[in-house]
Parts: C-alpha cells; structure tokens; sequence
C-alpha cells in the first residue's frame, strides 16, 4: 500500500530528542497512511536504539538505516528523503516534534486540495528547550501564494519557513532536485526558492509542528561572514524578481537574519559572540542595503550594545 505521507527524519546524536520526535508521531494512532524513515548519522547505536525501542511494538511502516560512512548533514536529508514511498513528504528533524492531532490536520489538507497544490506550509510553534512557547509563526487563513508572491515573501523573512512546517510532493523533487550540499547551512533556502518558484506554496493557519531554538542546534553556528557570503550567492539566482524587489527583500532579510542572530547570543550572556554577529552588517556586500523602518530602532539600540560589549574584551 503506498502511504499518503512520508516522515523523514535525518538523525544525528540527539537520541533524547529523537525519542520525543518519534513519540510525538505514534502517538496520534495514525498507522495506514504515514510511514516513518530514519536515516542516522550518528557516530554511536544511541539512535539506533531509541528508533527501536520506540517503534518496535508500533504498527505501522517505518524504516531505520545507520550511515556507514556518515553522509553529512544535506545527503543525510536527501538520503531520507529517497528512502520515502509516500505521496507527500515532511522533514522533520530530530530535535523538532509534531504537535497532538497534527497528521489529521495535514492528511485532511493532503486530500483536500492535493490535485491542486504540490507545497504546504503550516504555523509552527518556536519552543525552547523546555518545550515553553517562545512565539507562533501561523497565518490568518489559507492562502494560496503564487510564485512571485511566495518568493518575495520567502526572501523578506529568514526564518518564513521552519523545516517541520512545510510538506511537499515527493515527486517535485525529480523536477527541482534534492538539496544541494554545496550551499552548506543554508541548503534549505536554495530549496524553498526552487520550490516556490515553480509551484508556489498553500499557506495554512493549523499550527502543526514545535521547532526547537537551542544550543546543540546547527543553525547556531551560521551566523559568520561565510554563511552570508552563501547567501548572498543564493540570492544572485533568484530570476523571478526584478532588481529592485530583489534588493527590498535582501535588506529585511539580512536585516532580520543578523539581528535574530545576535538576540540569540544575548540572550545567553555570550557578549563577544553578540558583537561579531553585529559586526557582520559592516561587510561591504550589505553596506548599501537600507535598513528597514521596522528594524531601525532595534538595530541601533543592539549597535550601542555591541560597542559597550566590544569596549570590554
């Protein structure tokens, strides 16, 4: 029987938390139309183990596979995403969990409108480690957005989508390809631009996932000159905007992306860290992006602090 939807889970050294993401999947007794794939890259059985012990008494389809050599972070995803069989694929990773009722909600949505809409993306809780909410990224009501409206959307807003929320055709994948390792980190935004510049993407307001902010989190580490560099890059082959939508979206994007970055860091006492993400707005690829109103006063007051916290080191 081939499944409605495949739930990719890219494993790597977080068995705790894998633990949570399986639970929060089998709990919700749905077993005919989901399979569940891990593929684990880890450097020890701790994974393996969790995967098992979990899922040894469930009913439904899973699938398990240690990585032997580790593929790295991108062809783990992609390997994941190959293993799946189902007609729609979600990629959740494991330190992000589903929320109660979540599969209902996207398989009801799947039958819904899936003749019609190849990419869905869902409102997502922000946890932290304590699974306390931090903010709800969710929309006001379905809306459907056309390529032009998606990318602009996408490209003024970092963080648009957080990987647990959006849900696509596994078949697109031989029309736009897999993620491309070549892009390191920000590999995903390469994809949700390919994405939504050939099928646009159906927004909807049922709040599905937890995406979880914390230390261990590889995004924590991309906030550096090279990651922007990368992105800059991915902009440049972005052929859908003209010139002047592509610069508007550039400085609200930047604009978010290093100021997000540098909350982060202040917000864990880390000051040096906090004033070399502010540090990056003095490279010269973004000195003629204008700051947008909405980041003016925030921009200004981490600036002081940032000069503060340099005066100290």
């Amino acid at each position: 029987m081939r499944r409605k939807l495949s739930i990719c889970i890219p494993a790597y050294n977080r068995p705790q938390w894998l633990k949570r993401a399986l639970k929060s999947i089998i709990s919700q007794d749905i077993l005919e139309e989901i399979e569940i794939i891990v593929t684990d890259d880890s450097s020890d059985e701790e994974c393996h183990q969790v995967t098992n012990e979990v899922l040894e008494n469930w009913l439904g389809q899973w699938m398990y596979e240690f990585n032997q050599p580790r593929l790295g972070m991108t062809e783990n995803w992609n390997h994941s995403l190959k293993l799946a069989s189902g007609e729609y694929v979600l990629v959740l990773h494991d330190d992000d969990f589903l929320l109660v009722n979540s599969l209902k909600v996207i398989l009801e949505t799947i039958e819904q409108y899936q003749n019609k809409y190849a990419v869905f993306l869902f409102g997502v809780n922000v946890v932290d480690e304590q699974e306390q909410v931090l903010k709800q990224q969710t929309f006001k009501q379905p809306q459907y957005l056309s390529p032009k409206q998606a990318l602009i959307r996408l490209l003024s807003n970092s963080s648009f989508v957080r990987f647990p929320a959006i849900v696509f055709q596994r078949q697109v994948l031989e029309e736009v390809g897999y993620f491309n390792p070549v892009w390191a980190e920000p590999t995903d935004l390469d994809m949700w631009i390919r994405l939504f510049s050939r099928y646009g993407v159906m927004c909807l307001p049922d709040v599905t996932c937890a995406y979880t902010v914390h230390s261990q989190a590889l995004t924590m580490g991309v906030f550096n000159e090279k990651t922007i560099r990368t992105l800059l890059d991915i902009f440049a082959q972005v052929d859908v905007l003209s010139k002047d939508e592509l610069e508007q979206c550039k400085a609200t994007f930047f604009h978010q992306f290093i100021l997000a970055g540098a909350f982060r860091k202040l917000r864990r006492g880390q000051l040096q860290e906090f004033t070399q993400v502010m540090q990056l707005f003095e490279l010269s690829e973004l000195q003629g992006l204008k700051c947008p109103s909405k980041w003016l006063l925030l921009r200004w007051v981490f600036e002081v602090l940032a000069k503060l916290s340099f005066s100290l080191f």
